[in-house]
């Protein structure tokens, strides 16, 4: 795996997992109940698909989704979730972006997130970046690519947006985000 630290509240991890973790992450997004809407905006409540996985859900899964007990062993078992264990999981989503979505500039309150890029393969020209911004949401701090394999985390009150595949590329753009609540600072 292979670390690096773009910006001070973002951190890239590359190489995640082995090949048969990646393919059981990407066709549980296939399989994912996805369902229409989005809690970023008011105005984008009927445009994206995403399926969310609460903690409840996780406590759960084996009574609910046998399936998802492996997923959330596999997702979990990474060393950037890892560096999580002390923080309170707030949800998890998978999103699926078709070359229709362009995202808007957003952020998540008091919130650590982990962003994995699920689709196991992705070339140059095929979109689906990340973009971080300045607090004043104007100027371009970090733009990820989408890169198979990556974990990207991030203080969620960075403003930051992504976008969909291109025409060039596949159908579907598949992330999954995982939110946890900030610990609070001791003064």
């Amino acid at each position: 795996m292979k670390i690096s630290q773009p910006h001070p509240k973002i951190k890239i991890y590359d190489n995640v997992y082995s090949w048969s973790q990646q393919q059981s992450l990407y066709l549980k997004c296939l399989g994912s109940p996805f369902k229409i809407g989005w809690s970023d905006s008011i105005t984008e409540q009927e445009k994206f698909m995403h399926s969310v996985i609460t903690p409840d859900m996780w406590e759960h899964s084996a009574a609910i989704d046998p399936s998802l007990n492996d997923f959330q062993n596999t997702l979990f078992g990474c060393e950037p979730y890892k560096t999580m264990v002390d923080n309170e999981l707030c949800k998890t989503v998978v999103n699926c972006d078709t070359l229709s979505d362009s995202h808007t500039q957003h952020i998540h309150p008091n919130q650590e997130v982990l962003l994995y890029y699920a689709n196991t393969e992705w070339k140059d020209g095929w979109g689906g970046e990340t973009f971080f911004y300045d607090d004043n949401g104007k100027e371009i701090i970090f733009s990820s690519p989408y890169t198979p394999n990556r974990i990207i985390h991030f203080s969620g009150e960075l403003i930051h947006r992504f976008s969909g595949p291109t025409m060039l590329g596949p159908k579907f753009r598949f992330s999954i985000s995982t939110f946890y609540w900030k610990i609070p600072e001791e003064n």
